[in-house]
This record gives structure tokens, C-alpha cells and sequence, in this order.
């Protein structure tokens, strides 16, 4: 998880840096979050970085470009920016997680047994 939390960050970094927008977001995104695989993202932010990935996918690319780079040369500045707002907030939500000791597991992944026999622990207590 912390590769995860280390991609996102940088991505955040890239995003805060100079540069016209829909650069900071083709380096945010492709340069980090377009390598993480679907099932390493936690639940919590899942739907929305699905959405993220369709947009950021949606543009077939010509030539020798990318996908993104494709997807954000066909978005406008206001486009892109709301885009770069997303991934700030995904990444915001990450942090509240981590700083209220949530879970983070992604929702692929099967519970441990002892995450299982603790439910069943509590369940006994009510």
C-alpha cells in the first residue's frame, strides 16, 4: 500500500507544480497513477478512480501518443483542472483514512480469518 500512497503523492506534488495545466495532469497521471493496478486501489476511493481512469482513457490516441495524453489533449483547461481537482481529493480522502486508522484493504482482496473471527466476536457481544 505505501507504493500506492508514494504514487499519489508524487502525483499531487506534479499537479502543484508550474506548468499549464493539462501537462501537470498527463505527468500526474501517466507518469504514476495510470501504472496502479485496479486491484491495489482501496474501496474507499475505488469508484471514483475508476471514473478518473474511463476519462483519462477515453480518446483513442493517433500516431505515437498515449492514451492520456490523447484523453487530456482533447480536454479543455477547465476539464483537465477538475480532473487534477479529483486526484487532490482522492488523495485528501487517503489521508483522512490513514489519520483516522481506517481500513484501507481494497475490496477485492478477501478478509484475513482473523478479520473474520473478530466480526464474529463483536456480533456475539450484541
Amino acid at each position: 500500500m505505501c507504493q500506492f500512497s508514494d504514487k499519489f503523492y508524487t502525483a499531487v506534488s506534479t499537479l502543484s507544480g508550474a506548468g499549464p495545466i493539462k501537462e501537470r495532469l498527463v505527468a500526474a497521471y501517466g507518469d504514476n497513477l495510470d501504472l496502479i493496478a485496479e486491484e491495489d486501489v482501496p474501496d474507499i476511493i475505488q469508484p471514483r478512480f475508476d471514473l478518473l481512469h474511463t476519462k483519462m482513457h477515453a480518446t483513442k490516441p493517433s500516431g505515437n501518443e498515449n492514451p492520456v495524453l490523447a484523453a487530456v489533449r482533447k480536454m479543455s483547461a477547465p476539464e483537465a483542472a477538475a480532473c487534477a481537482s479529483h486526484i487532490v481529493a482522492m488523495f485528501s480522502e487517503l489521508v483522512r483514512v490513514k489519520t483516522t486508522g481506517e481500513r484501507l484493504r481494497p475490496l477485492r482482496q478477501k478478509p484475513a480469518q482473523s478479520e473474520i473471527d473478530a466480526g464474529r466476536d463483536r456480533a456475539s457481544l450484541n
